[in-house]
């Protein structure tokens, strides 16, 4: 049975990108935690997707709701419509949610960590407007607050890092997360 491949890193490292080019390249399922989240959140509270954005529900309800209910998610998942092989991109703050515990996040399956300068994740970021929890007389200084603090915590969760450097060229990344995980045992060749 395949295990599940499961991208985490802070937003705009490339997560989702990556993701769906490996799940494409396995013929996989790709998953994006932010999508359940938001499919979630309308099934339950019958709302339109505009109002079912994770930055949505956050400035709806608040940051505590918004993790408790993200755990809800993840939980379920692990607990019923986890597919083995499935390849995932957890949402940006879902290796620090404290209602996740380190053993959970693990049974989710081999993460990798695409790590990013935060130079280069907040010209990213910044690129399509700065939102709103970066928001202040300082956005970098706000962003690096979070960075120093979720980027500790992906290194210890995850399995392989994968450090990508400035400027990337999609088909050599994908190349080398495939290679990394054949390397490491996490994937027959195929």
């Amino acid at each position: 049975m395949s295990r599940n491949i499961v991208f985490l890193g802070i937003k705009h490292c490339g997560k989702s990108t990556h993701g769906k080019l490996l799940a494409e390249r396995l013929n996989r399922r790709f998953l994006d935690t932010d999508d359940m989240l938001s499919e979630a959140y309308m099934k339950k509270f019958s709302c339109a997707a505009g109002d079912a954005t994770p930055r949505a529900i956050m400035k709806k309800h608040g940051e505590d709701f918004f993790r408790r209910f993200e755990a809800e998610v993840i939980q379920e998942y692990l607990h019923g419509n986890q597919k083995n092989g499935d390849v995932l991109a957890l949402g940006g703050g879902v290796p620090c949610n404290e209602y996740l515990t380190t053993e959970e996040l693990k049974q989710l399956g081999v993460l990798l960590h695409l790590a990013i300068p935060a130079d280069t994740a907040f010209k990213r970021i910044a690129a399509g407007g700065i939102p709103p929890f970066l928001q202040g007389e300082d956005p970098f200084g706000n962003f690096l607050k979070l960075y120093d603090k979720r980027v500790p915590r992906y290194n210890e969760v995850a399995d392989i890092v994968i450090n990508l450097p400035d400027e990337t060229v999609k088909s050599e990344v994908a190349d080398f997360i495939y290679n990394s995980l054949i390397e490491n045992n996490f994937l027959e060749n195929v």
